[in-house]
Parts: structure tokens; C-alpha cells; sequence
């Protein structure tokens, strides 16, 4: 699917809480759609991607409450530095979200 390379931006508003991980930046013509990916990461962390769903490609992650997500990362995943665990989300994130959307368009094409 042509994505580029692995270099994200972080952003934490202190005020909130809560973290953004661009990854990507929208087409002119993107459709900006938000989906929770929580389950399908097997987080109890609220995790949304961004996606622009015209060209299906991932821009991001919205992390609610990061302290919590982080403290769940890092309980789940002691081994692993939190920049490469970004990393493995977003990866997984690219793939679900590359199926589902190349699913919604075979569907939205037959008919």
C-alpha cells in the first residue's frame, strides 16, 4: 500500500490528557473518518485512529487518558520501549484499517 516510512509526531496536551501520534497527513480530497481500535488492539485504554477513508490511509492516533494507556503498555509490554510499541499500534492499525476499508469498497463497488 505504498505507506511511508515510520516517522510519527507526538503530541500530549497536558490539559487533557491526551496524546496524538500523526503519522500521516490527509489528501485534499480525504473524508476524515475516527474509529476506536481499542479491541482490536486488546487495550482497555481508549484508542482511536484517524483515517482518511477516501484514500484509506492511517494519519494517526488519539489516545485518551495517556498516563493509564501508558501504564498499560508498559504492564503489558515490559520489554518493549514505548517509541517501538507506538510503532507495532500504528503498523497493526495500518493493516486492520487497509482490510476493512478494501472490504467496504468491494462491497460499495457491487453494488
Amino acid at each position: 500500500m505504498g505507506e511511508k516510512d515510520m516517522t510519527s509526531q507526538f503530541t500530549l496536551d497536558k490539559n487533557t490528557n491526551v496524546a496524538f501520534f500523526d503519522v500521516g497527513e490527509a489528501a485534499p480530497d480525504a473524508k476524515i473518518e475516527v474509529a476506536s481500535v481499542s479491541d482490536f488492539l486488546g487495550l482497555r485504554s481508549q484508542v482511536l485512529v484517524r483515517i482518511d477513508a477516501t484514500n484509506g490511509t492511517v494519519l494517526g492516533l488519539i489516545i485518551e487518558d495517556y498516563r493509564a494507556f501508558r501504564r498499560e503498555l508498559v504492564m503489558k509490554y515490559v520489554a518493549f520501549r514505548l517509541g517501538k510499541i507506538v510503532d507495532l499500534l500504528i503498523c497493526s492499525v495500518r493493516g486492520y484499517v487497509a482490510q476493512n476499508y478494501a472490504n467496504r469498497r468491494q462491497l460499495i463497488a457491487a453494488h
